[in-house]
């Protein structure tokens, strides 16, 4: 595109996203910004200059590029052409960063989209796990017979099992622990339906959103119970419920599903129930528990009594990572493998809660602290243990990621629920 034909697409006074996050990286030994878009309209990853920071401060909305132009100039004495900044603002909103025309024009035809579809297509198929379905089963069947995986599921043996909580981490180098929660799903649950709860990483419109939508993996489709859901629905005291989009671009779900068949098809039939949860940062910031949230109890006693009065066998899945640390995740500190020991003892004193299956104790254990260590499963893991009701439950395995370029950390890890 020409400097003409941006000149008249892009608004004369740039404005930044508000809910992008933009963090310090060292990338080749050079400072650097990576931009990140917790709402997903960006799939790219976006790497500038750090030196362009002061520019963009000035992407607020309320100053014209000639207006931005003459703002660095006094604060830095130096002279940076209008053309220049343009051309940097064209980049941003060719990558949705910017509040644009352009940006709500993508996101009213990606919402249209999603409406009319009644399917929703794989969005990690290529890039976490294999496109195609041979492929994708011997690198699945790879977690389970790895040096530190769990190995190859047994024949069911019993139905005691409840829930588990699984990671939604990045496949490679973590698929193990998945391994060991799967395992344990195959061998001691005979489940026809499987009520999955999602974290929810990109900002929802209601505590628990639910999709009837279809989920579409390599090995096929897997059909959603929409008579469930909408029983849930008949019996809430709520009667507004929020759209699905949020499932478009969420991946919770859909790594969850991937491992389901891998173990099932051909073997078991199976519905799901697909629901997305909403963080807890209002209640801790309140200093409210969950349980104590109207909203939250509503859906809740309405799963209770929909699962209770269902008559089919029912598993829970918690699709949940545990901490966020460090600069990627908006920290000062540094985390690399050094500090995986104090990671590993800071939530095993988190997790000896739920081993106790103490799930209020979980949470305040978390909120306790407002959240510093950033655990993104707090909410679908406490609403799995609230649902479930286990008397017993056991850590399978606990691991950590590092990301060398931001020195960031990232700690998962998998449970039986009984």
């Amino acid at each position: 595109m020409s400097l003409e034909d941006s000149k008249s697409d892009i608004e004369e006074r740039p404005r930044l996203r508000l809910n992008l996050q933009i963090l310090p990286a060292q990338v080749q030994g050079e400072k650097m910004l990576v931009f990140q878009d917790p709402e997903g309209w960006c799939e790219d990853v976006i790497i500038l200059p750090a030196n362009l920071a002061p520019l963009l401060q000035f992407f607020d909305g309320t100053r014209s590029f000639r207006e931005i132009q003459e703002e660095i100039m006094r604060q830095t004495q130096e002279l940076v052409p209008a053309d220049n900044i343009r051309e940097l603002a064209q980049e941003l909103d060719e990558h949705l960063l910017l509040d644009s025309n352009r940006f709500r024009d993508y996101v009213r035809s990606r919402m249209k989209e999603w409406m009319e579809t009644r399917t929703r297509a794989p969005v990690l198929a290529g890039t976490t796990y294999p496109s195609n379905s041979s492929e994708l089963k011997k690198f699945l069947d790879d977690f389970y017979l790895a040096d530190s995986g769990p190995g190859m599921p047994q024949e069911n043996r019993t139905n005691e099992l409840k829930a588990i909580v699984a990671p939604h981490i990045e496949l490679r180098g973590n698929g193990e622990v998945y391994a060991y929660a799967y395992k344990r799903l195959y061998e001691e649950s005979q489940a026809e339906l499987f009520i999955i709860l999602g974290t929810g990483h990109h900002p929802l419109e209601d505590m628990l959103v639910f999709s009837e939508k279809d989920f579409e993996t390599p090995f096929g489709v897997v059909e959603t119970d929409r008579g469930f859901i909408q029983a849930v629905r008949k019996r809430m005291k709520k009667r507004a419920h929020a759209g699905d989009f949020s499932h478009r671009k969420e991946h919770s779900i859909e790594i969850q599903l991937v491992f389901l068949q891998h173990l099932l098809l051909g073997k078991r039939n199976f519905k799901i129930v697909p629901a997305l949860v909403g963080n807890f940062q209002t209640m801790i910031e309140l200093g409210i528990s969950p349980a104590e949230d109207i909203l939250f109890k509503d859906y809740l006693d309405a799963l209770k009594e929909q699962i209770k009065d269902d008559g089919r066998k029912i598993a829970l899945i918690a699709s949940a990572d545990l901490a966020h640390l460090g600069p990627r995740y908006g920290d000062r500190e540094f985390y690399a493998p050094i500090r995986e020991d104090e990671i590993k003892s800071d939530d095993g004193r988190m997790l000896s809660y739920l081993e106790r299956c103490d799930a209020d104790g979980f949470f305040q254990s978390v909120a306790s602290d407002k959240d510093t260590r950033k655990i993104c499963g707090l909410a679908p893991i406490y609403f799995t243990f609230k649902l479930a009701e286990p008397k017993r439950a056991e850590l399978l395995k606990w691991s950590a990621w590092f990301d060398s370029a931001t020195k960031s950390a990232v700690s998962f890890c998998a449970m039986a629920l009984y």
